[in-house]
């Protein structure tokens, strides 16, 4: 259910240094397909999915945060790599979240995020408990 949830902000401390969505994902282990566009990726390691989300589409619930990570017709570039990334968090149960801010999409380093990555219908969605 999309129109659920209220939607809060979420903005970096005024004193964080933002880095690069590249080099974050480089900082937890995971080399992107395609570093220019690749918003999703697997730790080498462990085979830990990771996943970028804007801090601003996160949605309160009474049990944490949420937010759709993909949906079919999206536009995005890459779509089908993030669906593979979705299908996989969710035969783990599990996957790592990495906030991105802003138009440039810069990454706090020290936040990850356990996230629970559901399908809802066509949809996933990544949950966040409080």
């Amino acid at each position: 259910m999309r129109g659920r949830g209220t939607r809060k902000r979420l903005l970096p401390a005024p004193e964080v240094r933002l880095i690069p969505r590249v080099r974050a994902f480089e900082a937890r282990g995971a080399v992107l397909k395609f570093p220019s566009r690749s918003w999703s990726g697997v730790r080498a390691d462990d085979g830990a999915v990771i996943l970028a989300i804007r801090a601003r589409d996160l949605r309160r619930h009474r049990r944490g945060s949420r937010c759709v990570v993909w949906a079919p017709g999206e536009a995005a570039m890459d779509h089908e790599e993030r669906l593979t990334h979705c299908r996989l968090a969710a035969l783990h149960g599990r996957a790592e979240g990495l906030l991105a801010y802003g138009e440039a999409a810069k990454v706090d380093p020290d936040i990850v995020l356990p996230l629970r990555v559901v399908r809802r219908g066509q949809e996933y969605w990544a949950e966040i408990s409080a």
